[in-house]
């Protein structure tokens, strides 16, 4: 009787501690950015760098961060990025990985992924973003930015993306378990 009460409380405390911790399906977990889906792609961790000073003001201009990925058989093509809080929304993509991001007219998927170089694999950060260019008004930390994705055979989805928070009050709570945001 005593080892089976023993096993029961060993179950009950290993299933909530399974469930906690990073997921290594999407990418998702334990991120500041927003995600979403549409058809057979998906972003990840879409979001603003933070301001220096707290907000980013009218003019300004930032980079917003992101990971797009397609199903392996769909190839598809970021061809815009709109938002009614920027003049303008470059899409970059360093396609040499020679440390130069140049505006293009559309982003590539192929294979699950943006295609990199063929003589070079492609490590660290990941060689796309986007820039906002001339907001048109005050974003504080911490808030979000509307952007909207078009993908040449998806469609369109709209992401609220956060502003990174520029000091610690402004972060996101803990993780369950004790996890921590990447």
């Amino acid at each position: 009787m005593r080892v089976r009460r023993t096993v029961l409380m060993l179950a009950a405390f290993l299933v909530p501690v399974a469930g906690c911790g990073p997921s290594r399906g999407d990418g998702n977990a334990g991120t500041l950015g927003t995600s979403a889906e549409i058809g057979e792609v998906k972003l990840r961790n879409v979001y603003v760098e933070r301001p220096d000073d707290g907000a980013h003001r009218p003019g300004d201009s930032a980079r917003v961060a992101f990971t797009v990925v397609s199903s392996e058989n769909a190839d598809d093509r970021l061809t815009a990025v709109t938002t009614g809080h920027a003049r303008e929304v470059r899409i970059n993509w360093d396609q040499h990985c020679d440390g130069t991001a140049e505006p293009v007219t559309a982003l590539p998927l192929r294979n699950g992924g943006v295609p990199g170089p063929a003589d070079r694999a492609v490590t660290g950060h990941l060689p796309y973003h986007l820039t906002l260019v001339g907001f048109t008004r005050e974003v504080l930390a911490g808030t979000t930015v509307p952007l909207t994705f078009t993908f040449a055979r998806a469609g369109t989805v709209t992401v609220d993306a956060m502003v990174q928070p520029r000091d610690p009050s402004d972060a996101p709570g803990a993780y369950a378990c004790g996890a921590t945001p990447l």
